[in-house]
């Protein structure tokens, strides 16, 4: 049965058992960088299991802490590297500084290493399997955490208080593992007889792999509708023109040649859990192609901050900075895309003026700026092709939003 484990409800229910992270909201602690220095311990290995090769894999991770930290019960967040779940490691730019910035928080982390693989040509099922195993890591390392706070308590965690976040590949992971959590809804193309049931073989059994939280960072569900209203709380940020992941439904491909499923990324994730009153949030890299923080700190700065605000609000306090802000936009119902076959927008660098032609009549159409300000906005269209007046607008590049008849389409424009 599907259930939450909403951060408040829990403190509450656990005050009087003296089982649960005392939260001090004016501490700063979990808001803010409070500790200045963090002991990673590397290479722990929290289990293994057979790969797509038929091997055995040894599975391992990284564990961030802060250090000096004399507090016995702390928050968890368990990690998950990106890689399109054939490449990436443990100690991927993003995750080290994720698990860094959240540990100096005064979280502890964990950046697990998952057993990657799909072959070559890919579809479907190859790719549904890979994220199947990548869950059952996963809920082998958070189980790991439980095993050690009911044991040896090495890394003083909370039990009660795990979240599961993933950049990319890793957002699929946390997110089908908190959603895709009944047996009716596994899909076809998993043999659940050779892989395994939903909590796998990858070790620590006996404990729950719940989590009471997700972060999806430009990932995507296989369908949005593994959502219910009693799940776990959902924290997204996904960039409108991302390339990789579809910020809304699309066909999603590998290495951006083999066409693998049609998938919900964040938009309609958002919309469908707003629909169904699930409590999430989301901020869009407006104009941003995928994990634009991989590699700019200013975007990682954005990122750190967003998530750092939910988790807080999850503790039941009230973060210190409230921005960035979720987003405020309203929800229209119609599916956002990328697309490059049934809109065309040129010339493309443009300089005065520039012309949008759709397959279909355009409703309306929105240029917004690298803040997200709507600097263009032209309403019933109702015409196959607008001509844009570009001239005022600085140099840069823009996110283009057109809504027609049946979908919404968003394009990159460079203003010269």
């Amino acid at each position: 049965m599907k259930k939450t484990y909403s951060f408040l409800f829990l403190f509450f229910c656990l005050l009087s058992t003296n089982a649960q992270t005392i939260i001090d909201c004016a501490s700063g602690r979990y808001d803010t960088e409070v500790f200045s220095a963090v002991t990673t311990t590397s290479n722990v290995t929290y289990g293994s299991n057979i790969n797509s090769s038929g091997f055995i894999t040894q599975l391992t991770m990284d564990i961030y802490e802060p250090t000096g930290d004399t507090a016995l019960m702390r928050p968890l967040i368990v990690w998950v590297h990106g890689g399109s779940f054939v490449t990436g490691t443990k100690i991927d730019n993003d995750m080290v500084a994720l698990c860094n910035r959240f540990a100096k928080r005064g979280y502890v982390c964990a950046s697990i290493n998952y057993r990657l693989g799909i072959p070559i040509p890919a579809n479907q099922q190859g790719a549904t399997q890979a994220v199947y195993r990548a869950v059952q890591d996963m809920k082998a390392a958070i189980r790991y955490f439980r095993k050690d706070a009911a044991t040896a308590n090495i890394y003083k965690i909370d039990p009660m208080l795990v979240i599961a976040g993933g950049s990319s590949a890793g957002a699929f992971t946390a997110m089908h593992l908190a959603y895709l959590d009944e047996v009716s809804e596994i899909p076809a193309d998993i043999d659940t007889v050779a892989l395994g049931n939903l909590e796998g073989d990858s070790g620590n059994p006996g404990y729950s792999s719940d989590v009471s939280a997700v972060v999806n960072l430009c990932g995507a569900l296989g369908n949005k509708t593994y959502i219910h209203p009693t799940d776990e709380p959902l924290c997204s940020m996904h960039g409108t023109a991302d390339q990789v992941v579809p910020y809304s439904t699309a066909t999603i491909y590998l290495f951006g040649a083999y066409p693998l499923m049609v998938v919900d990324g964040s938009y309609a994730i958002n919309e469908y859990a707003d629909l169904i009153g699930l409590p999430n949030v989301m901020y869009t890299y407006f104009g941003s192609d995928h994990v634009p923080y991989l590699s700019n700190t200013s975007y990682m700065d954005t990122t750190v901050q967003f998530v750092s605000n939910f988790l807080y609000s999850q503790l039941g306090c009230t973060p210190s900075n409230l921005n960035p802000l979720p987003n405020t936009f309203i929800s229209t119902g119609i599916a956002v895309v990328s697309s490059n076959e049934q809109v065309e927008v040129f010339p493309n660098p443009a300089s005065d003026r520039c012309m949008v032609r759709c397959s279909e009549d355009i409703q309306n159409i929105t240029l917004y700026d690298a803040t997200g300000r709507a600097v263009i906005v032209k309403y019933h269209v109702d015409e196959q092709e607008m001509l844009l007046d570009l001239q005022g607008l600085s140099k840069g590049v823009y996110q283009l939003s057109i809504t027609a008849a049946s979908r919404q389409f968003i394009k990159k424009l460079a203003v010269e």
